[in-house]
Protein backbone atom coordinates (compact mmCIF):
# COMPACT_ATOMS: atom_id res chain seq x y z
CA UNK A 1 0.00 0.00 0.00
CA UNK A 2 1.75 3.10 -0.86
CA UNK A 3 1.69 6.30 1.73
CA UNK A 4 -0.55 8.27 -0.04
CA UNK A 5 -3.39 5.33 -0.39
CA UNK A 6 -2.70 4.59 3.46
CA UNK A 7 -2.79 8.65 4.62
CA UNK A 8 -6.20 8.70 2.64
CA UNK A 9 -7.70 5.48 3.97
CA UNK A 10 -6.98 6.95 7.78
CA UNK A 11 -8.61 10.15 6.71
CA UNK A 12 -11.89 8.05 5.39
CA UNK A 13 -11.30 6.08 8.85
CA UNK A 14 -10.89 9.23 11.27
CA UNK A 15 -13.91 10.61 9.43
CA UNK A 16 -16.46 8.08 9.69
CA UNK A 17 -15.05 7.82 13.35
CA UNK A 18 -15.77 11.77 14.18
CA UNK A 19 -19.32 10.91 12.10
CA UNK A 20 -20.20 8.12 14.89
CA UNK A 21 -18.98 10.81 18.03
CA UNK A 22 -21.94 13.45 16.59
CA UNK A 23 -24.38 11.00 17.46
CA UNK A 24 -24.96 12.49 21.02
CA UNK A 25 -24.13 16.30 19.72
CA UNK A 26 -27.17 17.59 19.01
CA UNK A 27 -29.80 15.57 20.61
CA UNK A 28 -30.59 18.21 23.43
CA UNK A 29 -30.66 20.76 20.59
CA UNK A 30 -33.17 18.53 18.97
CA UNK A 31 -35.75 18.06 21.74
CA UNK A 32 -35.05 21.69 23.13
CA UNK A 33 -38.62 23.10 22.75
CA UNK A 34 -40.04 19.72 24.54
CA UNK A 35 -38.12 19.51 27.43
CA UNK A 36 -38.06 23.36 28.03
CA UNK A 37 -41.95 22.50 28.21
CA UNK A 38 -41.66 19.31 30.20
CA UNK A 39 -38.83 20.79 32.78
CA UNK A 40 -40.70 24.10 32.88
CA UNK A 41 -37.25 26.29 31.78
CA UNK A 42 -37.20 29.56 30.94
CA UNK A 43 -35.09 30.85 27.63
CA UNK A 44 -31.94 31.55 29.54
CA UNK A 45 -32.04 27.72 31.64
CA UNK A 46 -32.64 26.21 28.11
CA UNK A 47 -29.50 27.41 26.86
CA UNK A 48 -27.18 27.11 29.86
CA UNK A 49 -28.01 23.30 29.72
CA UNK A 50 -27.12 23.57 25.75
CA UNK A 51 -23.53 25.85 26.71
CA UNK A 52 -22.59 23.69 29.60
CA UNK A 53 -21.20 20.95 26.60
CA UNK A 54 -18.69 23.81 25.84
CA UNK A 55 -17.95 24.30 29.77
CA UNK A 56 -16.92 20.76 29.78
CA UNK A 57 -15.12 20.99 26.59
CA UNK A 58 -13.22 24.09 27.03
CA UNK A 59 -12.35 23.28 31.17
CA UNK A 60 -10.69 20.09 29.07
CA UNK A 61 -9.34 20.50 25.71
CA UNK A 62 -6.46 22.29 27.02
CA UNK A 63 -5.05 19.79 28.75
CA UNK A 64 -6.03 16.95 26.35
CA UNK A 65 -5.04 18.38 23.02
CA UNK A 66 -1.68 19.60 24.22
CA UNK A 67 -1.23 15.92 25.96
CA UNK A 68 -1.25 14.97 22.57
CA UNK A 69 2.11 16.24 21.82
CA UNK A 70 3.54 14.30 24.38
CA UNK A 71 1.60 10.96 24.16
CA UNK A 72 0.03 9.36 21.34
CA UNK A 73 -3.15 10.95 20.65
CA UNK A 74 -5.07 7.72 19.33
CA UNK A 75 -4.75 6.88 23.48
CA UNK A 76 -6.57 10.41 24.25
CA UNK A 77 -9.16 9.74 22.11
CA UNK A 78 -10.04 6.16 22.77
CA UNK A 79 -10.79 6.82 26.63
CA UNK A 80 -12.82 10.30 25.78
CA UNK A 81 -14.91 8.09 23.72
CA UNK A 82 -16.01 6.14 26.33
CA UNK A 83 -16.47 9.25 28.36
CA UNK A 84 -18.45 10.70 25.56
CA UNK A 85 -20.82 7.74 25.54
CA UNK A 86 -21.32 7.98 29.62
CA UNK A 87 -22.76 11.67 28.78
CA UNK A 88 -25.13 10.67 26.15
CA UNK A 89 -25.95 7.48 27.90
CA UNK A 90 -26.21 9.81 31.91
CA UNK A 91 -28.61 12.38 30.09
CA UNK A 92 -30.94 8.57 29.45
CA UNK A 93 -30.80 7.34 33.14
CA UNK A 94 -31.04 10.47 35.65
CA UNK A 95 -31.50 14.08 33.58
CA UNK A 96 -34.89 14.59 35.79
CA UNK A 97 -34.52 18.46 35.32
CA UNK A 98 -32.39 21.03 34.72
CA UNK A 99 -29.23 19.66 37.28
CA UNK A 100 -29.35 16.54 36.13
CA UNK A 101 -29.50 17.77 32.28
CA UNK A 102 -26.53 20.26 32.86
CA UNK A 103 -24.24 17.49 34.37
CA UNK A 104 -24.77 15.23 31.90
CA UNK A 105 -24.30 17.38 29.07
CA UNK A 106 -21.14 18.75 30.69
CA UNK A 107 -19.91 15.29 30.77
CA UNK A 108 -20.31 14.57 27.44
CA UNK A 109 -18.63 17.96 26.42
CA UNK A 110 -15.48 16.55 28.42
CA UNK A 111 -15.62 13.65 26.33
CA UNK A 112 -15.80 15.44 23.10
CA UNK A 113 -12.44 17.42 24.05
CA UNK A 114 -10.58 14.46 23.80
CA UNK A 115 -12.45 13.17 20.49
CA UNK A 116 -12.80 16.44 18.09
CA UNK A 117 -9.18 18.25 17.87
CA UNK A 118 -7.33 15.35 19.54
CA UNK A 119 -8.71 13.18 16.36
CA UNK A 120 -7.46 16.22 14.54
CA UNK A 121 -3.95 15.66 15.59
CA UNK A 122 -3.99 11.64 15.91
CA UNK A 123 -5.01 12.50 11.77
CA UNK A 124 -2.52 14.80 11.10
CA UNK A 125 0.44 12.94 12.75
CA UNK A 126 0.19 10.17 10.36
CA UNK A 127 -0.37 11.52 6.86
CA UNK A 128 2.06 13.54 4.72
CA UNK A 129 2.07 17.29 4.99
CA UNK A 130 0.43 17.97 1.26
CA UNK A 131 -2.87 16.40 2.22
CA UNK A 132 -3.10 18.31 5.68
CA UNK A 133 -5.53 21.15 4.68
CA UNK A 134 -7.60 18.74 2.12
CA UNK A 135 -7.42 16.23 5.24
CA UNK A 136 -8.53 18.84 8.07
CA UNK A 137 -11.56 20.18 5.71
CA UNK A 138 -12.40 17.18 5.30
CA UNK A 139 -12.60 15.50 9.22
CA UNK A 140 -14.00 19.05 10.08
CA UNK A 141 -17.26 19.44 7.41
CA UNK A 142 -17.97 15.50 7.18
CA UNK A 143 -18.96 15.65 10.89
CA UNK A 144 -21.69 17.68 9.43
CA UNK A 145 -23.41 14.07 8.76
CA UNK A 146 -23.20 13.09 12.19
CA UNK A 147 -25.07 16.35 13.56
CA UNK A 148 -27.55 15.77 10.99
CA UNK A 149 -27.92 11.84 11.97
CA UNK A 150 -28.16 13.36 15.27
CA UNK A 151 -31.00 16.13 14.96
CA UNK A 152 -32.92 13.66 12.66
CA UNK A 153 -32.70 10.48 14.88
CA UNK A 154 -33.24 12.37 18.77
CA UNK A 155 -36.35 13.75 16.87
CA UNK A 156 -37.62 10.36 15.08
CA UNK A 157 -36.83 8.05 18.32
CA UNK A 158 -38.27 10.87 20.38
CA UNK A 159 -41.23 11.09 18.55
CA UNK A 160 -41.91 7.77 18.47
CA UNK A 161 -40.56 6.08 21.30
CA UNK A 162 -39.53 8.32 24.03
CA UNK A 163 -36.62 10.71 24.47
CA UNK A 164 -34.84 9.09 26.69
CA UNK A 165 -34.38 5.92 24.42
CA UNK A 166 -32.69 8.79 21.74
CA UNK A 167 -30.25 9.74 24.10
CA UNK A 168 -29.38 5.95 25.26
CA UNK A 169 -28.95 5.39 21.57
CA UNK A 170 -27.05 8.15 20.66
CA UNK A 171 -23.94 6.38 23.30
CA UNK A 172 -23.49 4.00 20.44
CA UNK A 173 -21.48 6.34 18.35
CA UNK A 174 -18.75 6.81 20.27
CA UNK A 175 -18.25 3.54 21.46
CA UNK A 176 -18.08 2.45 17.30
CA UNK A 177 -15.67 5.28 16.72
CA UNK A 178 -13.57 3.70 19.41
CA UNK A 179 -14.07 0.21 18.30
CA UNK A 180 -12.71 1.13 14.63
CA UNK A 181 -9.72 3.44 15.76
CA UNK A 182 -8.49 0.75 18.16
CA UNK A 183 -9.30 -1.60 15.35
CA UNK A 184 -7.46 0.38 12.52
CA UNK A 185 -5.50 3.04 13.38
CA UNK A 186 -1.34 1.73 14.50
CA UNK A 187 0.04 3.19 17.83
CA UNK A 188 2.53 5.62 17.04
CA UNK A 189 5.88 6.92 19.47
CA UNK A 190 5.71 10.41 21.08
CA UNK A 191 7.62 13.16 19.93
CA UNK A 192 11.47 12.99 21.92
CA UNK A 193 11.00 15.19 25.31
CA UNK A 194 14.13 17.30 23.62
CA UNK A 195 12.35 18.49 20.56
CA UNK A 196 9.29 20.05 22.13
CA UNK A 197 8.84 22.60 24.74
CA UNK A 198 7.66 22.36 28.19
CA UNK A 199 3.78 22.43 29.07
CA UNK A 200 3.03 26.12 29.64
CA UNK A 201 5.99 26.89 27.58
CA UNK A 202 4.08 25.81 24.61
CA UNK A 203 1.06 27.84 25.09
CA UNK A 204 3.11 30.94 25.86
CA UNK A 205 5.12 29.84 22.20
CA UNK A 206 1.82 29.34 20.61
CA UNK A 207 -0.11 33.50 21.59
CA UNK A 208 3.19 34.51 19.57
CA UNK A 209 2.43 32.97 16.51
CA UNK A 210 0.35 35.71 14.69
CA UNK A 211 -0.63 33.97 11.88
CA UNK A 212 -2.01 31.02 14.01
CA UNK A 213 -3.56 33.47 16.20
CA UNK A 214 -5.09 35.21 13.46
CA UNK A 215 -7.46 31.82 12.35
CA UNK A 216 -8.05 31.35 15.94
CA UNK A 217 -9.42 34.49 16.09
CA UNK A 218 -11.81 33.77 12.99
CA UNK A 219 -12.59 30.60 14.80
CA UNK A 220 -13.82 32.30 17.80
CA UNK A 221 -16.01 34.44 15.58
CA UNK A 222 -17.35 31.13 13.73
CA UNK A 223 -17.95 29.18 17.01
CA UNK A 224 -19.78 31.76 18.57
CA UNK A 225 -22.67 31.89 15.29
CA UNK A 226 -22.36 28.31 14.66
CA UNK A 227 -23.10 27.05 18.24
CA UNK A 228 -25.54 29.66 18.96
CA UNK A 229 -27.26 29.02 15.90
CA UNK A 230 -26.87 24.80 16.59
CA UNK A 231 -28.50 24.91 19.67
CA UNK A 232 -31.74 27.29 18.49
CA UNK A 233 -31.84 26.08 15.41
CA UNK A 234 -35.28 24.03 16.07
CA UNK A 235 -36.42 26.44 18.60
CA UNK A 236 -36.69 29.28 15.67
CA UNK A 237 -37.98 27.05 13.49
CA UNK A 238 -40.96 25.95 15.47
CA UNK A 239 -41.05 30.01 16.05
CA UNK A 240 -41.52 30.64 12.45
CA UNK A 241 -43.89 28.05 11.44
CA UNK A 242 -46.40 29.42 14.38
CA UNK A 243 -45.52 26.67 16.76
CA UNK A 244 -46.75 23.55 14.26
CA UNK A 245 -45.83 20.46 14.52
CA UNK A 246 -45.70 18.89 11.31
CA UNK A 247 -44.59 22.01 9.20
CA UNK A 248 -43.23 21.63 5.29
CA UNK A 249 -44.45 18.67 3.50
CA UNK A 250 -45.27 16.64 6.98
CA UNK A 251 -41.48 17.34 8.30
CA UNK A 252 -40.95 18.13 11.89
CA UNK A 253 -38.83 20.95 13.10
CA UNK A 254 -35.52 18.51 14.09
CA UNK A 255 -35.85 16.98 10.56
CA UNK A 256 -35.92 20.31 8.73
CA UNK A 257 -32.82 21.21 11.04
CA UNK A 258 -30.71 18.41 10.09
CA UNK A 259 -31.62 18.74 6.48
CA UNK A 260 -30.75 22.53 6.86
CA UNK A 261 -27.17 20.74 8.70
CA UNK A 262 -26.47 19.38 5.86
CA UNK A 263 -26.27 22.24 3.75
CA UNK A 264 -22.88 23.02 5.48
CA UNK A 265 -21.02 20.40 4.31
CA UNK A 266 -20.65 21.05 1.09
CA UNK A 267 -19.83 24.97 1.53
CA UNK A 268 -17.20 23.51 3.87
CA UNK A 269 -15.21 21.18 2.00
CA UNK A 270 -15.74 23.74 -1.34
CA UNK A 271 -14.68 26.88 0.11
CA UNK A 272 -11.37 25.45 1.24
CA UNK A 273 -10.54 24.30 -2.09
CA UNK A 274 -10.97 27.75 -3.25
CA UNK A 275 -8.29 28.85 -0.16
CA UNK A 276 -5.35 28.45 -2.73
CA UNK A 277 -6.54 30.59 -5.66
CA UNK A 278 -7.79 33.43 -3.59
CA UNK A 279 -5.78 33.39 -0.42
CA UNK A 280 -7.45 32.00 2.80
CA UNK A 281 -7.47 35.21 4.64
CA UNK A 282 -9.40 36.70 1.37
CA UNK A 283 -11.45 33.65 1.28
CA UNK A 284 -12.50 33.55 4.97
CA UNK A 285 -13.31 37.62 5.54
CA UNK A 286 -15.32 36.98 2.39
CA UNK A 287 -17.45 34.15 4.19
CA UNK A 288 -18.28 36.24 6.99
CA UNK A 289 -19.20 39.67 5.81
CA UNK A 290 -21.72 37.20 3.46
CA UNK A 291 -22.65 35.21 6.78
CA UNK A 292 -23.39 38.66 8.59
CA UNK A 293 -25.74 39.55 5.86
CA UNK A 294 -27.72 36.16 5.72
CA UNK A 295 -27.64 36.08 9.49
CA UNK A 296 -29.32 39.81 9.88
CA UNK A 297 -31.87 39.31 7.39
CA UNK A 298 -32.83 35.31 8.90
CA UNK A 299 -33.69 36.97 11.99
CA UNK A 300 -36.03 39.82 10.45
CA UNK A 301 -37.46 36.68 7.97
CA UNK A 302 -40.04 36.15 10.28
CA UNK A 303 -41.92 39.25 8.37
CA UNK A 304 -42.02 37.68 5.35
CA UNK A 305 -43.03 33.94 5.24
CA UNK A 306 -42.37 30.59 6.54
CA UNK A 307 -40.27 29.64 2.92
CA UNK A 308 -37.84 32.70 3.31
CA UNK A 309 -37.16 31.98 6.61
CA UNK A 310 -36.08 28.40 5.86
CA UNK A 311 -34.29 29.16 2.89
CA UNK A 312 -32.35 32.13 4.40
CA UNK A 313 -31.80 29.72 7.42
CA UNK A 314 -30.06 27.28 5.47
CA UNK A 315 -28.51 30.20 2.78
CA UNK A 316 -26.87 31.90 6.51
CA UNK A 317 -25.58 28.10 8.02
CA UNK A 318 -24.31 27.11 4.92
CA UNK A 319 -22.27 30.75 5.24
CA UNK A 320 -21.84 29.59 8.89
CA UNK A 321 -20.01 26.24 8.18
CA UNK A 322 -18.08 27.40 4.88
CA UNK A 323 -15.41 28.94 6.73
CA UNK A 324 -15.12 25.90 8.89
CA UNK A 325 -12.32 23.74 7.06
CA UNK A 326 -10.87 26.97 5.86
CA UNK A 327 -10.47 28.31 9.62
CA UNK A 328 -8.72 24.96 11.26
CA UNK A 329 -6.56 24.05 7.84
CA UNK A 330 -5.52 27.28 8.50
CA UNK A 331 -4.72 27.45 11.88
CA UNK A 332 -2.98 23.49 11.34
CA UNK A 333 -0.90 25.09 8.72
CA UNK A 334 0.16 28.38 10.57
CA UNK A 335 1.62 26.15 13.74
CA UNK A 336 5.10 25.31 14.47
CA UNK A 337 4.93 21.41 13.88
CA UNK A 338 6.35 20.30 17.49
CA UNK A 339 3.60 22.62 19.23
CA UNK A 340 0.51 21.32 16.75
CA UNK A 341 -1.35 19.65 19.78
CA UNK A 342 -0.70 23.12 22.06
CA UNK A 343 -1.80 25.29 19.23
CA UNK A 344 -4.70 23.42 18.47
CA UNK A 345 -5.76 23.45 22.09
CA UNK A 346 -5.82 27.01 22.00
CA UNK A 347 -7.90 26.91 19.10
CA UNK A 348 -10.25 24.81 20.14
CA UNK A 349 -10.43 25.99 24.05
CA UNK A 350 -11.10 29.38 22.77
CA UNK A 351 -13.57 28.46 20.00
CA UNK A 352 -15.50 26.47 22.00
CA UNK A 353 -15.84 29.08 25.23
CA UNK A 354 -17.43 31.17 22.63
CA UNK A 355 -19.72 28.37 21.54
CA UNK A 356 -20.43 27.94 25.73
CA UNK A 357 -21.35 31.25 25.81
CA UNK A 358 -23.24 31.83 22.80
CA UNK A 359 -26.27 29.64 23.51
CA UNK A 360 -27.10 30.70 26.78
CA UNK A 361 -26.57 34.51 25.23
CA UNK A 362 -29.23 33.99 22.81
CA UNK A 363 -31.51 32.56 25.26
CA UNK A 364 -30.95 35.73 27.09
CA UNK A 365 -31.44 38.31 24.73
CA UNK A 366 -34.33 36.67 23.63
CA UNK A 367 -35.86 36.96 27.65
CA UNK A 368 -34.82 40.29 27.82
CA UNK A 369 -35.91 41.22 23.94
CA UNK A 370 -39.58 40.06 24.25
CA UNK A 371 -39.56 36.14 24.75
CA UNK A 372 -39.11 33.43 21.79
CA UNK A 373 -42.73 34.42 20.97
CA UNK A 374 -41.39 37.84 19.75
CA UNK A 375 -40.34 38.58 16.30
CA UNK A 376 -38.07 41.36 17.38
CA UNK A 377 -36.59 39.32 19.80
CA UNK A 378 -35.04 36.42 17.49
CA UNK A 379 -34.46 39.33 15.38
CA UNK A 380 -32.15 41.35 18.29
CA UNK A 381 -30.58 37.57 19.23
CA UNK A 382 -29.59 37.13 15.27
CA UNK A 383 -27.91 40.40 15.26
CA UNK A 384 -26.00 39.89 18.36
CA UNK A 385 -24.91 36.34 16.99
CA UNK A 386 -23.13 37.93 13.82
CA UNK A 387 -21.77 40.76 15.63
CA UNK A 388 -18.52 39.39 16.17
CA UNK A 389 -17.49 38.73 12.64
CA UNK A 390 -16.87 42.29 12.14
CA UNK A 391 -13.88 41.89 14.93
CA UNK A 392 -12.78 38.60 13.58
CA UNK A 393 -12.51 40.44 9.76
CA UNK A 394 -10.07 43.03 10.54
CA UNK A 395 -8.14 40.82 13.03
CA UNK A 396 -7.57 38.61 10.02
CA UNK A 397 -6.64 41.41 8.16
CA UNK A 398 -4.06 42.00 10.29
CA UNK A 399 -2.36 39.17 11.49
CA UNK A 400 -3.31 36.35 8.71
CA UNK A 401 0.42 38.10 6.56
CA UNK A 402 2.57 38.78 10.04
CA UNK A 403 5.54 36.60 10.49
CA UNK A 404 5.01 33.98 13.13
CA UNK A 405 8.32 35.80 15.30
CA UNK A 406 9.74 33.67 17.87
CA UNK A 407 7.08 31.24 17.98
CA UNK A 408 9.36 27.87 16.94
CA UNK A 409 10.56 26.23 19.98
CA UNK A 410 14.76 25.81 19.84
CA UNK A 411 15.47 22.67 21.62
CA UNK A 412 18.55 22.88 24.52
CA UNK A 413 21.12 21.00 22.03
CA UNK A 414 19.89 23.14 19.16
CA UNK A 415 21.11 26.18 21.46
CA UNK A 416 24.05 24.90 22.60
CA UNK A 417 25.51 24.33 19.54
CA UNK A 418 24.47 27.73 18.17
CA UNK A 419 26.01 29.46 21.19
CA UNK A 420 29.40 27.12 20.34
CA UNK A 421 29.22 28.52 16.55
CA UNK A 422 28.60 31.92 17.76
CA UNK A 423 31.87 31.85 20.62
Amino acid sequence: MTAKAGGARLVALMCAAEILCMAGFATYPALLPNLRGLWALNNTQAGLVGGILFLGYVGSVPLLTALTDRIDARRIYLVSCLVAAAGSAGFAAWAHGFVGALVAQALFGIGFAGIYMPGLKAMSDRIDEALQSRATALYTSLSGFGLAGSYFLAGSISAHLSWRLAFALAAIGPLAAAALVLTLMAPRAPTPAAARPGFIAGFRLVFRNKPALAYISGYVAHCWELYGVRAWMVAFVTFAAGGAGALAGGLDAPTIASLISLTGIASSIGCNEFAKRFGRANLVTAIMATGLAFGLATGFSWMASFALSIALLAAYYAAVMADSGALTAGTVAAAIPEQRGATLGVHSMLGFCAGLVAPTAFGAILDLAGGAASGRAWATAFAALVAPNLVAILVLRRLSAAPAVGARFVPAAERSERRLSAG
